[in-house]
């Protein structure tokens, strides 16, 4: 097996390891950290796909715009790139208060969010590694198993 594909499965493993950490936080109504880990499956999925290109990605978090260029012909790709740099941006806010303005009351993010907030990030995580599951499988050969 070639050391991009191993990058691939370990990541791919991760990713949904995060998926059901997402959901477990969830229905605990931790809904932050849920949102943290939905968002941290979206990345890893996307940096698993990324490093079958030959792009690893070890240093960075925001990997849309990368996804987007190496993978254009993907079905629904515009919706799904906007999904995940929605949870880009949350990546931080879901797990640090921000207190940078003094004018404006400090944001507690396990105070803040919500069920929706969760929910909805989920839904989107879900939605984002399926398709990209299935596009791998179907445009690339690449399978790997949803557990």
């Amino acid at each position: 097996m070639t050391e991009t594909k191993k990058i691939f499965e370990a990541l791919m493993l991760e990713s949904c390891s995060d998926v059901r950490s997402a959901k477990l936080l969830l229905d605990g109504a931790e809904f932050s950290r849920s949102i943290y880990h939905s968002q941290q499956a979206i990345e890893k999925a996307m940096k698993a796909s990324l490093a079958l290109t030959g792009a690893i990605i070890t240093d960075d978090h925001w990997v849309s715009d990368r996804f987007l260029q190496a993978f254009p012909e993907m079905p629904g790709i515009i919706n799904l790139i906007r999904d995940s740099k929605y949870l880009e941006r949350q990546a931080i806010k879901s797990r640090y208060p921000l207190f940078t303005n003094p004018d404006k009351p400090i944001w507690i993010p396990s105070r803040e969010y919500i069920y929706r907030d969760a929910n909805d990030a989920y839904k989107k995580t879900i939605t984002i590694v399926r398709n990209i599951i299935r596009f791998l499988k179907e445009k690339h050969g690449i399978s790997f198993e949803v557990n």
